[in-house]
């Protein structure tokens, strides 16, 4: 079903981007009346008839690209009005392409005032001869052909188309661009909306960066497209208008970088190479500056060399990505990490389109006129392709994860009720053995027992109880069912209390460092460890060998703490691995022949970890050593 939607969605989308770049070019029907047109190589500020004359021309395509520079161009234009031979009472019109130029004059010699015509966007619309979102000027009347010229100045680059038209030619092209415009603005913003919508359901930094360069590239479209000009048609607001379409351009740019560097983060791009991207985006905050500080031509002769690099950057990094659009490896998805080059290469093709003829190095063809907006459109479409298929598969981590915890709760039930079985038949077993265990020590105490053979009978009967309470124990400890009551204990006390329990006490010595401490801590919890370490020091230890438990106090540099170590030698048993010391089952090879079950130092670790403390075995050589450390939080001193 994701699927099929995403297929509808992408072929939507490719519908109206076919539409939207449909030819833009001279209805059928209208005419052109420039039958040449030149370039005139001079920086004379003033019309002079004789000096324009005598410059020195060069041959010009459809599309003037002279870079940038302070200094106004001067193009001659070749027209001939009596290619329609029934224009009769009809204007010829100048119509002049984009909308971002400062100022356009046009000098007719046919006309008897100079210039002729006035328009640009520093200048109100009603300059104009026709109000139109495209700049336009009126010719003399003179059915004549002649050269008329025609003067630009501007800080945006140099770059545009000159045509002579009737004006009901100029009221169809008109028609045909508002049309055309309208309807890209209108795809930017549906973009934007699209997006928008993503974000109220989920929040991608991806997806604010997408609308956010969709909303800039259709504010940037309005002002270059002349839509500014028209809903602000005030004399003392030409000046502003400027203004916003040259700062528009650089939000633009700079969005569409925001969105590349986003995206590459994404990817999990080089950390160098998000470096590079980053300064490039520091660099707009320098332009505006610049722009504000009078140098609004250097601002947007470097913003034109950024638009040109950056796509470029952008590209080489994305083939250096370790991952694709949706985040995943290029190991799980190859595909996806292609599908970002591409969009790049087509970023960096059309960006070239318009930033080469910007700059003035290539002669640029009437398409680089719209290649900036092409631009927008295209990778709007292709970063909407992009998302979408980066939902889709979000969608499927998405779906995969669900089945995926749906399992593990199952599995988790399943599991938590074969424990509490477990649990329950130890129980059952521990009940039913015990009464057993009870009678057998009776008949030993009534046998008369040698004292070696009474003492081995006994340990017996004790490393029985032990291996069923310590099953018992770590089922509880594993489900999470040995809370912790806490009250004020005595340490060397329950340490005495614990050891007087012992068959083998008698090779046990208690020591202590200072005044007793009192710890905040649960008795009952606390005499299992101390009783599970002496357990096994004395089971592990030579037979005849002595066990010395000391305790201490200590201020740390987290706070008071108390030390209880249980120290004993190395018997014929040997060392525990110390890596695995604390593993639940772990027992060493050599002391298998001993009673056990291989959870006693486990418990150790899990309770000790309950009371909020830690524990640690050491290596002595000759002897080992465990250190129980519990925090003395709360706690107060005995005397």
């Amino acid at each position: 079903m994701i699927r099929i939607t995403l297929q509808k969605n992408l072929l939507l989308w490719l519908w109206l981007l076919l539409c939207l770049v449909s030819p833009t070019g001279t209805l059928a029907g209208t005419v052109d009346h420039v039958v040449a047109r030149h370039r005139v190589l001079t920086t004379e500020p003033s019309f002079d008839t004789r000096a324009l004359a005598d410059a020195p021309v060069v041959p010009m395509n459809k599309v003037l690209s002279a870079g940038y520079g302070a200094e106004p161009v001067w193009v001659r234009l070749s027209i001939d009005p009596g290619l329609t031979p029934g224009l009769m009472n009809e204007r010829l019109l100048l119509r002049v392409r984009p909308g971002y130029l400062d100022e356009i004059l046009l000098f007719d010699p046919a006309s008897a005032s100079q210039p002729t015509g006035v328009t640009g966007d520093r200048h109100p619309l009603g300059w104009q001869a026709v109000p139109s979102a495209v700049f336009n000027v009126a010719l003399d009347a003179s059915r004549q052909p002649r050269d008329v010229w025609v003067r630009v100045t501007t800080k945006t680059a140099r770059t545009a188309h000159f045509e002579v038209v009737r004006e009901s030619d100029l009221h169809k092209l008109d028609a045909q661009a508002m049309l055309w415009s309208g309807l890209y603005l209108g795809c930017l913003v549906i973009f934007a909306i699209w997006g928008a919508a993503q974000l109220l359901v989920r929040r991608d930094a991806l997806t604010l960066s997408f609308v956010g360069f969709q909303l800039a590239s259709a504010a940037y479209g309005a002002c270059i497209l002349g839509y500014v000009r028209l809903l602000v048609d005030l004399d003392d607001a030409a000046a502003v208008v400027d203004v916003v379409t040259v700062i528009m351009v650089l939000v633009a740019v700079f969005m569409s970088i925001l969105f590349n560097t986003v995206l590459l983060r994404e990817m999990h791009a080089p950390r160098s190479g998000l470096r590079i991207m980053e300064g490039i985006l520091a660099l707009f905050p320098v332009l505006l500056l610049m722009l504000l500080g009078g140098l609004g031509m250097q601002a947007l002769q470097v913003n034109m060399m950024i638009v040109l690099l950056a796509p470029v950057v952008a590209w080489v990094i994305a083939l250096k990505s370790r991952r694709g659009i949706s985040g995943v490896s290029r190991a799980q998805a190859p595909g996806e990490r292609w599908i970002a080059v591409g969009y790049f290469s087509v970023s960096m093709v059309l960006t070239s389109l318009a930033a080469l003829p910007g700059l003035g190095v290539i002669e640029g063809p009437l398409i680089s006129l719209h290649v900036i907006m092409l631009h927008g459109l295209v990778t709007g479409f292709l970063m909407l392709a992009m998302l979408l298929y980066r939902i889709y598969r979000l969608l499927q981590q998405r779906e995969l994860l669900a089945v995926e915890a749906a399992f593990n709760r199952q599995r988790a039930q399943r599991e938590r009720a074969h424990r509490e079985d477990q649990q329950k038949l130890l129980s059952m077993l521990a009940h039913e053995l015990k009464t057993p265990l009870a009678t057998l020590r009776m008949l030993m105490g009534s046998i008369g027992l040698p004292a070696r053979g009474h003492r081995a009978a006994e340990r017996a009967v004790q490393d029985m109880n032990q291996v069923i309470e310590r099953c018992l124990q770590a089922g509880q400890l594993d489900d999470d069912a040995l809370r912790p009551q806490r009250q004020p204990v005595q340490v060397d006390a329950l340490i005495r209390e614990v050891v007087s329990s012992l068959p083998e006490r008698g090779l046990v010595r208690v020591s202590g460092e200072g005044s007793a401490p009192v710890v905040s801590t649960d008795p009952q919890l606390l005499a299992v460890v101390i009783r599970n370490l002496l357990d096994n020091a004395l089971k592990y230890g030579p037979s005849d060998a002595p066990v010395e438990v000391f305790w201490q106090a200590s201020a740390g540099d987290e706070g008071p703490a108390m030390h209880v170590d249980v120290r004993n030698e190395v018997g014929l048993s040997g060392k525990p691995v110390a890596d695995k010391v604390f593993t639940k089952y772990y027992r060493h090879p050599q002391a298998q022949r001993r009673t056990g079950s291989g959870l006693g130092l486990y418990l150790v670790q899990g309770l000790v970890s309950n009371l909020g403390g830690g524990v640690s075995y050491r290596d002595e050589g000759t002897h080992v050593k465990f250190r129980v450390t519990l925090p003395m939080v709360g706690s107060g001193a005995g005397s």
